[in-house]
C-alpha cells in the first residue's frame, strides 16, 4: 500500500500467536530503497519481501539502508539476510539499542542462567522452569555460555532457517551479532533525496526503541512502541535491576513525548494505520495507569511475589496459570515494571529473602 508517494507499507509473514505479519516501511530514493525494518529472517519472509520489492520496480541488492526500530526478531530478524543480498547497504539503529544488544546478548555471560534463576526468585516454580528449559521452551542452552558460542550457534541456526526450515520458535530467527554501520542519537536525521527521517527515541518497549518522524508529511513511523489495538510488551527483566532502569516509567514518557508531535497519522508494524496518534497514546497511558491500581490491589493484605500478583490481574488473552512459561517470563516482566512504578511513588515497599516479596505500604 502506498502510503504517499515513494513510501509503501508491506507485510512479510510470522507465526507469533495474534500477530501474523509485520509491516516494514520502503522509502524509495534516487540511488535504491531505504527499509524501516524487515521481519524475519525466514525463508518465508525474505521470499515476501523480494516480491514486494519486485512489485515496485526493485530487488532486495538495490537496498540501501535498513533502520531497525528495535531488537527483536520481527524486526532485526533480516538483516542478516539483507547484507547478503546488499553488501553495501546500511544498517542503522539507536546508538542506545546497540549498547542494549552487546549487554544482554553479547557480553553478559550466562544470561540464560541467570534469567532462570530470576523466574524463580519472583515466584515461578523451578520445577517449571527447568521442565520448560529441558523442552527448549526458554533457553538455547551452551550456545549462551559466552560470545563465541552464541555467534557459532545463531549464525548455523540463521543458515538452516535460510534453507527451508519453519519458523517454530520466535527466538531462534534471528541473529543478534550484525554490528550496525551507523548509530543515531535522539533528534539526528538520516536524510535522502526529498526524505528527512528524524530520530526518535522511545524507550520501554525495549531500552533504545526508535521511532521515525517525517516532518514534510507529518508521519510518524511508530514500530512496536505504538500499536492501535495491543499493548506492547513493557517488561522489566534481570538487567534492568541490576542498572536501576524503569521500562514502564520511560514508556510512559515516551508515549508523552510521541504525542507531542504534529503527526498526521502514525504507521506501526502490527495491525493497522493510527488515525490518531496522540490520542492513541493518552489511551495507552491511561490503560498502564489503571493497571497500576490493577497490580496495587493484586497484592493484597500481605507480601506477595510477582507471580503471586501476575496470577490475580486480568490478562486479555486467558488466565495467568494457563500461560506457556515463555508467556509468564513476558507477563511477570509486565507486572514487574508496574511494581517497580508503585515502588518509586512510595506506594509498595520490597524486600528479599528467599524470594523476592512486595507489600502495599
Amino acid at each position: 500500500m502506498e502510503i504517499v508517494s515513494g513510501l509503501h507499507q508491506i507485510r512479510t509473514p510470522m507465526n507469533t500467536p495474534g500477530l501474523s505479519f509485520v509491516m516494514p516501511y520502503v522509502f524509495e530514493g534516487p540511488d535504491g530503497v531505504t527499509l524501516f525494518d524487515a521481519g524475519y529472517g525466514t525463508t518465508e519472509a525474505t521470499d515476501a519481501m523480494t516480491a514486494a520489492l519486485a512489485e515496485l520496480g526493485y530487488q532486495p541488492g538495490d537496498i540501501e539502508r535498513l533502520i531497525i526500530s528495535h531488537a527483536h526478531p520481527d524486526h532485526l530478524g533480516m538483516a542478516g539476510w539483507v547484507k547478503e543480498q546488499a553488501p553495501d547497504s546500511e544498517l542503522v539503529m539507536l546508538e542506545r539499542e546497540w549498547e542494549w544488544i552487546r549487554h544482554r546478548w553479547i557480553d553478559f555471560q550466562h544470561w540464560e542462567d541467570q534469567s532462570n534463576d530470576w523466574l524463580v526468585r519472583h515466584g515461578i516454580a523451578r520445577s517449571e522452569v527447568e521442565t520448560a528449559d529441558r523442552a527448549g521452551a526458554i533457553g538455547l542452552g551452551g550456545a549462551f555460555s559466552s560470545p563465541r558460542g552464541f555467534r557459532r550457534f545463531m549464525g548455523g541456526f540463521f543458515g538452516r532457517m535460510r534453507n527451508g526450515n519453519p519458523d517454530r520458535n520466535w527466538r531462534r530467527s534471528f541473529r543478534m551479532d550484525i554490528e550496525p554501520d551507523r548509530v543515531l542519537q535522539d533528534g539526528e536525521t538520516v536524510e535522502f533525496g526529498d526524505w528527512v527521517l528524524q530520530a526518535v527515541w522511545t524507550p520501554g518497549h525495549t531500552p533504545g526503541h526508535l521511532c521515525v518522524y517525517e516532518p514534510n508529511h507529518k508521519l510518524m513511523l511508530t514500530g512496536d512502541h505504538v500499536l492501535p489495538r495491543i499493548t506492547p510488551n513493557v517488561s522489566m527483566h534481570i538487567d534492568d535491576e541490576e542498572t536501576g532502569r524503569s521500562p514502564l516509567a520511560e514508556y510512559m514518557d515516551s508515549l508523552a513525548k510521541t504525542a507531542r508531535f504534529d503527526s498526521r497519522c502514525g504507521l506501526p508494524a502490527h495491525e493497522w494505520d493510527i488515525e490518531d496518534l496522540p490520542a492513541r497514546c493518552n489511551e495507552l497511558i491511561e490503560h498502564h495507569q489503571e493497571r497500576l491500581e490493577e497490580v496495587l490491589l493484586g497484592i493484597g493484605d500481605g507480601a506477595a511475589t510477582a507471580g503471586d500478583v501476575s496470577g490475580r490481574v486480568h490478562w486479555n488473552t486467558r488466565p495467568f496459570e494457563e500461560f506457556t512459561i515463555w508467556q509468564k517470563r513476558s507477563a511477570l516482566g509486565e507486572t514487574l515494571s508496574h511494581l517497580e512504578v508503585l515502588r518509586a511513588d512510595g506506594r509498595v515497599r520490597r524486600f528479599d529473602d528467599d524470594q523476592t516479596r512486595w507489600e502495599c505500604v
